[in-house]
């Protein structure tokens, strides 16, 4: 670590601690994405078949209670988790996958460059939950729809970052040097600009899948989710639209499950995109003092 590093880390006791909730968020996404993909073997029926009596409280033969359908909520928990880790993690990949190209051509494509920065800002400028309802609307709430949908509308952000990021590295040295060497363009990317902006794309990355979890369980609360699929934001839709949710104890076992899942999940992406991005960035550090 260099002096200026050295200056600005945090103390010991800080370190340890970001590192204990990064690891704490790792093991619970990890667990997740292990029941997630065994939900074919964990869950003892089918998500969607009336497999017991009407809004029942957790029993042996129904360990998370059923719904006003009979509908075991256990299976649509796990299976539901199959669906809104797969929205999360797709449009996550999908949109950082865009930042990247996008911030890199951007620097590196004379002629791309203006229609991409154009592109870019008037995405900035639009406001993503409406722009989101409408193309759902138009398009309708399959699954297969939403997760480009996610991503076109959060990849601009961090394609400034990694704009950045690509402008400053090619005043380097080393990347001088490549060019005047006769290094092509994609070798230039390859070895001297995406070393430098994996590190911004794994963080974002990281943020992106929360969020793409939460707008995913924001537009089924909205009735825009996908009617052939079960998820946690799903789930929580129909608890709500049940008028006696909380009348009786209804609410523990069918909407309080879901809601926990999605803010377990994304309280453990924050943890460790944060962590992540103090590890490489010593001017967020600066800002943590």
């Amino acid at each position: 670590m260099n002096a200026a590093l050295a200056a600005v880390a945090p103390p010991r006791t800080a370190r340890r601690l970001r590192f204990a909730s990064a690891a704490l968020g790792g093991a619970v996404v990890g667990a997740l994405v292990v029941l997630a993909a065994l939900a074919d073997v964990l869950a003892p029926h089918d998500p969607r078949a009336l497999s017991g009596p009407l809004i029942a409280p957790p029993s042996v033969r129904h360990p998370m209670g059923t719904n006003d359908l009979g509908q075991d909520l256990l299976s649509t928990w796990l299976h539901g988790a199959r669906v809104s880790l797969g929205v999360g993690f797709a449009a996550a990949l999908l949109s950082t996958t865009l930042s990247g190209a996008v911030g890199i051509l951007s620097v590196t494509s004379r002629p791309a460059r203006a229609v991409l920065l154009g592109l870019t800002d008037v995405l900035l400028a639009t406001p993503n939950l409406p722009l989101l309802v409408l193309a759902v609307t138009l398009m309708g709430p399959a699954t297969w729809h939403l997760v480009p949908l996610l991503a076109l509308v959060s990849w601009p952000a961090y394609a400034r970052v990694v704009r950045a990021q690509t402008a400053a590295t090619v005043q380097y040295d080393y990347v001088l040097a490549a060019r005047a060497a006769g290094a092509t363009p994609g070798r230039i990317v390859r070895t001297c600009l995406l070393p430098e902006v994996l590190p911004l794309l794994w963080t974002k990355f990281l943020l992106t899948t929360r969020w793409a979890i939460l707008m995913e369980a924001v537009l089924a609360l909205m009735g825009l989710s996908d009617p052939t699929r079960v998820s946690w934001g799903s789930t929580l839709s129909g608890a709500f639209a049940y008028p006696l949710l909380f009348v009786g104890n209804a609410w523990l076992w069918w909407a309080l499950p879901p809601a926990l899942a999605i803010a377990a999940v994304t309280l453990a992406l924050s943890a460790i995109g944060q962590d992540f991005e103090l590890w490489l960035n010593p001017a967020a550090r600066l800002r943590r003092l």
